[in-house]
């Protein structure tokens, strides 16, 4: 709701150049549908049309200035023919007198509110008449269906007269409100203010059961967070401590130790097939991919120590985050339900000063009844508190007591949900740590079983001296189970492990051949044809 006085001298900027065109000088009023139509930029001349910007080309009315579309939305008036119409009466709206149909003087017209977006008026505010300024302030009339303005006056029903004469401002405000307090007997008093408690200790009751239900929904989502993190804690290790990347190179050209299959049961791959880079490529679209890592003998363990701490503390944001969240939406949810209850007062009350949002739009004005469509406007602005000040809603203490013993309540449920979601969290922390502690423990053992496999039968790069300083093998020496045990007993595994010459040797065809058979050799068993068909296979 804008104030028409507040529009006049106002500059006009164009959108489309961000340009100052114009100055409003008066708004063009439709009096017989009680609308804006637009706005006045420079009046009629001897020979030139008046120019007027039409309603409907205004993009935003603001605190400085009125955002048209561009030059083109200033038009002379002959071209919209509602707006020469209303030129051509050369009806003024200021100083009009309003009077009832009865023939009582009201005062004159002084300004009007209208909505900025339809140009409905919504009201007219009145000064003088019967009710002089001095002594009442100046009164807001509402715009009713019956008000008719003609050339010189404005007649409405009687009974705006009396509506007018309820209005609160002014000395007789100041002077009514002093008389109350006297007039008033405690007991009155006492009767109201209990009548207003029972009134606040039911809406507070109402909202203290609404945060109840909400604390319980928070709650209940957050736990069904918890679970679904637990059942997709394996996937999400394995792709934060191994980048998919890595295992999509690693796993090409490996041959898979079980069947993997796909979301929908298919079989992807058969235990002992080969990895191509069509499959590793499938397995990534259907986000099986760690399976096939780990299918392929992947470790968790490679590079663990740089990415296990970044991925808890992924995990654990993830968690923080949803466990704050509940609670500070619920937290705003009760807020949201002590403000709303607390508005349900002010409607159907007069406020006493006119209330503007930060923009200068007027959200209410002084002496307006609080109606639906204006408490609409409080909360789309923010203006709750101005509202109620302005409608001289202040709750005694013992009501304000009687809210803090509610919110305290609250503030006990949100603490007791706050604990019992950090338990679930430390329960699920607690299962998160064993499951990689046993998966590395066990990755760590299969690490240190492939590199004996790959270094026994090989030789060794230097000397490999027991903590006595005696040679378990010396440079160029085979590894041997028994290298190992020894190795192993000694506390220098790793040593052995690292010293292994990993060079493929080139053999002739003759030192293919031993010195001695092998226990399983198939001369070892006497069967001379075997042996003249193995010998007769080298020489080819």
């Amino acid at each position: 709701m804008r104030k028409g006085s507040d529009i006049i001298d106002k500059v006009v900027v164009t959108y489309d150049a961000g340009k100052k065109i114009e100055r409003i000088q008066d708004l063009i009023f439709d009096q017989n549908h009680n609308q804006i139509l637009g706005f006045l930029v420079e009046e009629k001349g001897l020979f030139r049309d008046a120019k007027v910007i039409p309603l409907q080309e205004v993009r935003a009315i603001g605190l400085d200035a009125i955002v048209v579309n561009s030059q083109e939305s200033v038009v002379e008036a002959h071209l919209v023919p509602t707006i020469k119409e209303i030129l051509h009466q050369n009806i003024v709206l200021r100083g009009t007198r309003i009077l009832t149909t009865e023939g009582l003087d009201l005062g004159g017209l002084v300004d009007l509110f209208f909505d900025e977006h339809s140009g409905l008026v919504e009201g007219y505010e009145v000064s003088g008449g019967v009710f002089a300024d001095a002594y009442s302030g100046r009164s807001f009339v509402p715009a009713p269906e019956t008000l008719k303005i003609g050339s010189d006056v404005a007649f409405v029903p009687p009974e705006t007269a009396q509506m007018m004469a309820e209005q609160v401002g002014g000395i007789r405000g100041a002077v009514n409100a002093t008389e109350d307090k006297f007039q008033d007997s405690a007991e009155t008093a006492n009767r109201r203010l209990q009548a207003a408690v029972q009134t606040v200790n039911q809406h507070l009751q109402e909202a203290r059961q609404n945060a109840s239900e909400q604390l319980q929904s928070a709650t209940d989502a957050t736990s069904s967070k918890l679970q679904d993190l637990n059942r997709d804690a394996t996937a999400s290790l394995t792709n934060n401590l191994i980048d998919p990347g890595e295992q999509k190179i690693y796993v090409i050209g490996k041959h898979v130790e079980q069947d993997v299959r796909t979301p929908d049961g298919n079989v992807l791959l058969l235990q002992g097939q080969e990895v191509t880079l069509v499959d590793a490529e499938a397995a990534e679209r259907l986000g099986i991919l760690d399976e096939l890592y780990r299918a392929t003998g992947g470790s968790l363990t490679a590079n663990i120590s740089r990415n296990l701490q970044a991925a808890i503390q992924s995990t654990g944001n993830q968690i923080g985050s949803a466990t704050h969240s509940s609670v500070a939406n619920l937290r705003h949810s009760v807020d949201g339900v002590a403000a709303h209850v607390a508005l349900l007062q002010a409607k159907g009350r007069r406020v006493l000063e006119t209330v503007r949002a930060n923009d200068g739009l007027i959200i209410a004005a002084s002496g307006q009844i609080v109606t639906e469509s204006v408490l609409a406007r409080t909360q789309a602005y923010g203006k709750e508190v101005e509202l109620l000040n302005a409608a001289g809603l202040h709750l005694a203490s013992t009501a304000h007591s009687s809210a803090n013993d509610t919110w305290l309540e609250t503030k006990v449920q949100l603490r007791d949900g706050a604990n019992i979601a950090q338990e679930n969290l430390s329960s699920f922390w607690q299962t998160l740590k064993k499951q990689s502690e046993k998966l590395q423990g066990r990755s760590a053992r299969a690490i240190k079983k492939q590199r004996i496999e790959q270094a026994l039968g090989r030789p060794v790069t230097r000397v490999i001296l027991d903590p006595e300083d005696k040679v378990i093998l010396n440079v160029g020496e085979l590894i041997t189970h028994r290298a190992v045990r020894q190795a192993e007993e000694s506390g220098i595994l790793n040593i052995l492990l690292s010293s292994v010459y990993t060079k493929e040797p080139e053999i002739s065809d003759k030192e293919l051949r031993a010195s001695e058979h092998g226990m399983a050799a198939l001369a070892h068993q006497g069967n001379g044809r075997s042996q003249l068909e193995s010998k007769s296979i080298l020489v080819n």
